[in-house]
């Protein structure tokens, strides 16, 4: 009877470490992903500023 249930837990905590090592793959997937369209969003508005700030000191000294 012992032996069954040390049996279970193991084979139980098995499969609770790879539930979780699964969903924390997916997880860091997910926030990697989202990190590579922020910085693209963040350079493409800084060059946007850029060249605002540029066509403000065109403008500015006429």
């Amino acid at each position: 009877m012992k032996l069954k249930f040390l049996t279970f837990a193991l084979v139980f905590t098995i499969l609770v470490v790879i539930f979780q090592h699964v969903n924390s793959k997916q997880i860091i997937d997910k926030y990697e992903k989202d990190i590579k369209v922020f910085k693209s969003k963040i350079e493409r508005l800084e060059n946007e500023n850029n060249e605002l700030k540029t066509q403000m000191k065109m403008t500015a000294g006429f």
